[in-house]
Formats: structure tokens, C-alpha cells, sequence
């Protein structure tokens, strides 16, 4: 698992969580530009757990083993709930969810990446 690839994924979810943040502040709802973003964060979300696969197949396992696969097996849900949370309640508040679940993306993709450097 690269660090530029995490950081990638780290850079569009902070993106969309802002996003997010801006369009809670202006009172608008989520609209489809939001779930093409968010459709492209978890493109690299999908990208970032084949590589943390390959890496448990090939390369030398993390120290701990059952927290890494949890956090590959964790995050691309993340997204997809947010989504779904923010489209079945149109209040603001919902897209204050998505958010979270964007900064959630962030920190479950960092805490993996510090997992499986432990082990390089």
C-alpha cells in the first residue's frame, strides 16, 4: 500500500467532506455532481483495498493482522451508507453526514497505512 495512493484518497475525501460541509452551510441538498465526487473517491477507496490485499498476499503480514483486514473489509462501505443516510433524509443534517463519512474515509485509510508500514 503506497503512501501516494493513500494520499490520494485522502485528498478527494477531504475534498468531498468540505464539499459537503459547504453545501450544509448554504442549504442546498446533494445533488448528482455530489455523487459523481463521491463516486470517484470510492473508486480509489476500491483501488486502495485491492492494494492492501495484494499486500496481505504477497508482501509480509501486519502484526496486527484482524484490525487490517477490518479496516480493508470497513471501508468501502463507509461511503455508500453516508450516501444512502443522506438521500433517504433530504435535511441538512444528512449531508452533514456525508461529511463525516468522508473524514471517516480519511482516517480509516490513514490508520491502515500506518498498519501496514509497521511491517515494511
Amino acid at each position: 500500500m503506497s503512501g501516494a495512493l493513500v494520499a490520494v484518497v485522502c485528498s478527494l475525501a477531504l475534498l468531498m467532506g468540505a464539499w459537503a460541509v459547504v453545501t450544509a452551510a448554504r442549504d442546498r441538498r446533494v445533488g448528482r455532481a455530489h455523487l459523481v465526487g463521491l463516486a470517484v473517491v470510492e473508486l480509489a477507496v476500491l483501488v486502495l483495498l485491492v492494494a492492501g490485499v495484494v499486500r496481505l498476499v504477497a508482501g509480509p503480514r501486519p502484526e496486527e493482522l484482524a484490525t487490517s483486514i477490518a479496516y480493508l473489509v470497513v471501508a468501502p462501505f463507509l461511503l455508500p451508507a453516508g450516501t444512502l443516510w443522506t438521500l433517504a433524509d433530504r435535511s441538512r443534517p444528512s449531508t452533514l453526514v456525508l461529511a463525516v463519512a468522508c473524514l471517516a474515509v480519511v482516517v480509516v485509510a490513514y490508520r491502515a497505512f500506518l498498519l501496514f508500514e509497521v511491517t515494511a
